[in-house]
């Protein structure tokens, strides 16, 4: 009898142990899993950004004297556009989480936070520079009456 009760308290001692170790191991993995879809949430509504971008520095390549100086920048913007757009189509085809051991799963994440903090910078950057780059293209534009007024909508969020 005394056998009996040591091992039962012994087995709900383990089970009591495992079911913690569970709750820690998942706590981890919601933790870092949130940590990731944060960045992938903040910086995908900037997409409709690069989008605007690329819009408006074809726009401009379009009424620029072939002798501009700009147009090679304007139309290095929208190769960065593109690059960007397709590192975040990538990283969301790309995101799966292995069906293995926790702590491959933690690395996973964890090196998927790296790749969308990656993405993150490449896309705010892109817009930073191209915004800038519009802007004063639009200025050159105006001073030399190469087109009608127009006002330039693109303001990224930040």
């Amino acid at each position: 009898m005394k056998y009996t009760i040591s091992t039962f308290i012994a087995l709900m001692l383990l089970l009591t142990s495992c079911d913690n170790s569970q709750k820690v191991q998942k706590a981890e993995f919601d933790t870092l899993f949130a940590e990731v879809m944060k960045i992938h949430d903040d910086v995908m509504p900037e997409i409709n950004n690069l989008y605007k971008l690329k819009k408006f520095a074809q726009e401009n390549i379009t009424v620029l004297p072939d002798t501009s100086s700009m147009i090679k920048e304007l139309m290095e913007i929208q190769l960065l556009t593109d690059k960007a757009d397709d590192a975040m189509m990538d990283w969301m085809a790309n995101f799966k989480i292995p069906e293995s051991d926790h702590k491959s799963k933690l690395t996973y994440l964890q090196n998927e936070k790296l790749a969308i903090s990656d993405v993150r910078e490449l896309m705010l950057s892109t817009i930073y520079k191209g915004k800038s780059l519009v802007h004063k293209s639009d200025k050159y534009i105006k001073k030399n009456k190469l087109r009608d007024d127009r006002k330039t909508n693109f303001v990224p969020a930040f």
